[in-house]
């Protein structure tokens, strides 16, 4: 008898996790075994070359190449053998006809091969009509789908099988089966497999490590819920309930044993659908692993509802992530749509106590259900965010699909695909979803740049003087006495920043170019480990050539000029002095002139009513100066600005859309603080103000507050906000007053008192 594990050719997106779809071989050769049969196992994962290859199509092979395989079933001679059964996994794609699985089924024609699903419940299954498997695969005698260990020897014993689909009835009783035959596997090939895997991908960090020896367990079979999402129990009869089979405690514990004991695993990865559906079960498997002392991982979660802090402090340097599935972020989808019996205030008390216990969250979140609308979208990203930036949990949000053999697909014309694979993270798949493909996208982007910005990196803004050479009626400190920081308190905010990790700094104003200590300053912050400096300017002072080439020289990776007009007469309008544009000009060049190596230059301009007009002009003089980076800044409610200054919306959007389109092929550009369904089309080059969260600012008085909170506190929601797919990663619109904010007086005292010593 020879029982065979292919391998599998997978697209990126996976489904779920391959890593070990070869356990259903390796417990149906115990199954095998125990019933009297001489058993040979071919596990594709464990031959010589097993490893992950990249493929022309853009899929990637695991397991070993053809020759391994046919050799090792030449080896035990497979063609010879009473019964060949060949394991078809969801990764196959059924019922498409799969190379890899087509190859081994070559590599054994003439004898009698059974083709079977060998599934245990803990990886996605896809259900397949059978006779369109069989018709993809001819090469096998029959197709036994769902559970096989208790049909299985009884087909392989018939003297005679007629050709069709049998339907496997499961194991009442988990505790009769078994151990999976890991002795049948050369696990030290196995390790090397997984550590090819581990250097293929290029994974910085694995959620759920597969690394050493790491062998995976099923301690149930089923899941008692029905969300609508989930194909587990597959095969119940109409009107079954959906029920869990469990391993008793002491069954549970032998199996443990025998992967560390026996078999060395230092790690184990635990399938089960729902792990923690049954508390008793769960408690009895978290002391196995102590007792034992084994690394877990739980790839497929636990459901919040049922997790305890006890649990917690006992998984607490057991386990890399724990992860739990929320779904939605909406309650009426949870309850109406999903079918999760699940209260969000559970996910949050879940993620709230993972968070103080020290364990790393991850949780499970789907957009694109049908019947689900872009407002509750929303609300599901936005919850999301929200139990990541209190509490670390970080957010996996996949499309809603319609996997053959789920709710979510019953009565619904599917999409005809070869690999579900892609349709997790993207290629939107379900029908009836109220959000197009385009717009889901839209969503899951916007989430996207959120979550960049809130992760990093840090930057430190630094306002090293309110007082400045030019008079610029929008200047957001305009109000504010035109004094410079105290330097000692601008150095103590540098040193406390940098202990804290911070990498980034920018040196800004006012005029920081006034400042008299400015160059140290720049000096200091390469001294003490920041990896980028920059400084924001109207470039006036760089006119002198000493000045701009002791700033380029003194460490700063970037300087952005402020440039307002393409003329004389335009930038004088905006700033005030009518002198200042030829000195900017000449700054500029000079910085041109004299910039080391890998310093880069910019311009920034902040829109009115008095330049929006010339943005183009503006474009063609930044590059004539030699400049390859354009900012374009809408203009923020603080200091000198007002309503009266402000372009109309639509103006605006226009004239940066005209420049995105003919300079955006030459040039690095940003948009910052526009929200993004103004510029349809061009989000990519928008930088909103809710990626500012990494940023923290500090006032030449010493006040220090988070960019994205300051600048929030001037933004208003209007009601296109709730369905628009961008509001995750935008505040929202700026409304702005009709006279300037009231002057903010400087006092000496505020320059010289402590800088605050909390923790950042």
């Amino acid at each position: 008898m020879v029982v065979v594990w292919p391998g599998v050719s997978v697209a990126r997106d996976f489904i779920d996790y391959p890593w070990f779809a070869d356990l259903g071989a390796v417990q149906i050769a115990a199954v095998l075994r125990a019933a009297g049969h001489d058993v040979a196992l071919v596990d594709a994962y464990a031959l010589p070359g097993a490893t992950l290859t990249w493929r022309s199509d853009g899929r990637a092979r695991l397991g070993a190449p053809r020759e391994s395989i046919v050799a090792a079933l030449d080896a035990v001679e497979a063609r010879r053998a009473d019964a060949v059964v060949v394991a078809l996994s969801p990764f196959h794609r059924p019922p498409a006809r799969d190379d890899v699985l087509a190859e081994a089924l070559a590599s054994v024609a003439g004898a009698r091969v059974l083709l079977a699903d060998l599934y245990q419940s803990g990886q996605h299954h896809v259900e397949a009509d059978g006779a369109a498997v069989l018709r993809a695969y001819p090469e096998a005698c029959l197709y036994l789908k769902y559970e096989a260990e208790r049909t299985l020897p009884q087909l392989v014993e018939a003297d005679a099988l007629a050709p069709g689909v049998v339907a496997g009835e499961p194991p009442a009783v988990l505790d009769e089966l078994p151990l999976p035959a890991w002795d049948l596997v050369d696990l030290d090939a196995h390790d090397r497999f997984r550590a090819a895997i581990l250097e293929r991908l290029g994974r910085r960090r694995w959620e759920f490590p597969i690394d050493g020896r790491t062998l995976p367990l099923i301690t149930s079979r089923g899941c008692p819920y029905r969300c609508i999402h989930c194909s587990s129990n597959p095969g119940r009869r109409p009107g079954e309930p959906k029920t869990q089979r469990r391993l008793s405690a002491a069954t549970m514990r032998a199996h443990l044993r025998a992967l560390a004991h026996v078999h060395g695993a230092g790690r184990v990865h635990l399938l089960d659908e729902m792990i923690n559906a049954c508390r008793a079960h769960f408690e009895a498997l978290l002391d196995a692993c102590e007792e034992l002392d084994l690394r877990v991982e739980i790839p497929n979660g636990v459901r919040a509802d049922h997790l305890e802090e006890a649990d917690l402090a006992r998984l607490r340097g057991r386990i890399t992530t724990l992860s739990i599935s929320a779904e939605s972020g909406s309650q009426r989808v949870l309850d109406e749509i999903v079918g999760k019996r699940l209260r969000l205030d559970d996910v949050e008390r879940a993620a709230r106590m993972a968070h103080a216990a020290a364990v790393p969250l991850l949780v499970h979140w789907i957009i694109g259900l049908p019947r689900e609308r872009p407002e509750e979208i929303n609300e599901t990203l936005e919850r999301a965010v929200a139990l990541y930036e209190r509490y670390g949990a970080w957010p996996a949000v996949q499309f809603a699909t319609p996997l053959p053999g789920t709710r979510l697909a019953e009565g619904r014309l599917l999409p005809v695909v070869d690999d579900w694979g892609p349709s997790f993270q993207r290629r939107p798949s379900q029908p009836d979803a109220l959000v197009d493909a385009r717009t889901l996208h839209a969503f899951r982007h916007a989430l996207q740049v959120r979550l960049r910005a809130v992760r990093g990196p840090e930057k430190l803004i630094v306002n090293v003087t309110y007082a400045c050479n030019n008079h610029c009626r929008f200047c957001a400190v305009g109000t504010r006495t035109p004094v410079h920081g105290w330097t000692p308190r601008l150095v103590a905010h540098l040193v406390r920043h940098r202990r804290a990790g911070v990498r980034h700094v920018d040196f800004d104003g006012g005029e920081p170019t006034l400042h008299p200590d400015l160059l140290s300053l720049v000096g200091l912050a390469r001294r003490l480990g920041y990896e980028r400096v920059h400084v924001t300017t109207n470039g006036r002072r760089l006119a002198d050539p000493d000045y701009a080439r002791a700033l380029l020289g003194a460490g700063v990776s970037s300087v952005l000029f402020s440039l307002h007009g393409a003329s004389p007469s335009s930038h004088g309008r905006e700033v005030g002095v009518a002198e200042a544009f030829g000195q900017t000009l000449d700054g500029i060049r000079n910085a041109v002139r004299l910039r080391p190596d890998g310093v880069e230059l910019g311009v920034n301009v902040t829109l009115t009513r008095g330049n929006v007009r010339e943005l183009g002009r503006l474009a063609e003089l930044v590059w004539s100066l030699g400049l390859r980076w354009l900012n374009v800044q809408w203009l923020t409610p603080f200091g000198r600005a007002t309503r009266s200054l402000v372009p109309d919306e639509t103006v605006a959007a226009m004239a940066t859309a005209r420049l995105l389109d003919a300079w955006a092929d030459r040039m690095k550009l940003q948009v910052v603080n526009c929200p993004p369904c103004l510029l349809p089309g061009y989000e990519r080059f928008v930088l909103p103000d809710l990626g500012k969260h990494a940023r923290n600012m500090v006032f030449v008085n010493n006040d220090e507050v988070n960019l994205a909170q300051y600048l929030g506190e001037r933004r208003v929601r209007r009601p296109v906000c709730a369905p628009c797919p961008h509001r995750v990663a935008c505040g929202g619109f700026y409304e702005l007053d009709d006279v300037p904010e009231p002057p903010w007086i400087v006092t000496p005292q505020a320059l010289v008192r402590p800088v605050r010593t909390a923790r950042l």
